[in-house]
């Protein structure tokens, strides 16, 4: 707003106001102040009313999604090497390292080869995507190979803290 007074004061210059102290332009200068002061309140109520409109017409927006929680599964990965999968005839696989949690009550052992999860097969690029489909306490089949047999456990997960 001073940038507007500012050039009102001089606008009165050039029109031969010279003295920034006369009664006159300071009136003038006043008022300009004002309008604009006026004009910014109507133009905040046009922009309310306008939000406002639009609210009413899309509606109320929706409830934003929970958080999902992430599962725990309870295996850490060890190295899993092309010809250790070749060794088994596998193509992917997680070999198991370590287990807690989930993984240990379900009877999944350190040296495990993970190969599917809820019928799924599964490696290390995509047992993420895999587990985003549970929530914690779903249940799920897991395959694993133990000393060359496939044995089939039930896994219930828990919940991943992070």
């Amino acid at each position: 707003m001073t940038t507007l007074a500012a050039l009102a004061v001089s606008l009165l210059a050039s029109a031969g106001f010279q003295d920034p102290q006369d009664p006159r332009m300071k009136r003038i200068v006043e008022r300009v102040e004002r309008e604009i002061r006026d004009s910014h309140e109507r133009l905040r109520g046009q922009i309310r009313d306008i939000i406002r409109a639009e609210l009413a017409r899309v509606g109320p927006a929706p409830d934003p999604a929970p958080a999902r929680k992430k599962v725990l599964l309870g295996v850490t990965a060890d190295d899993f090497t092309d010809a250790e999968r070749k060794a088994l005839g596998v193509g992917g696989g997680i070999k198991v390292a370590a287990v807690r949690g989930p993984a240990e009550q379900a009877g999944i052992k350190a040296g495990d080869v993970l190969v599917e999860l809820g019928g799924a097969a599964v490696t290390e690029e995509t047992i993420v995507r895999t587990l985003e489909k549970y929530q914690p306490g779903d249940s799920a089949e897991a395959v694993v190979l133990r000393e060359g047999k496939r044995t089939t456990l039930k896994i219930t997960f828990a919940e991943r803290k992070e």
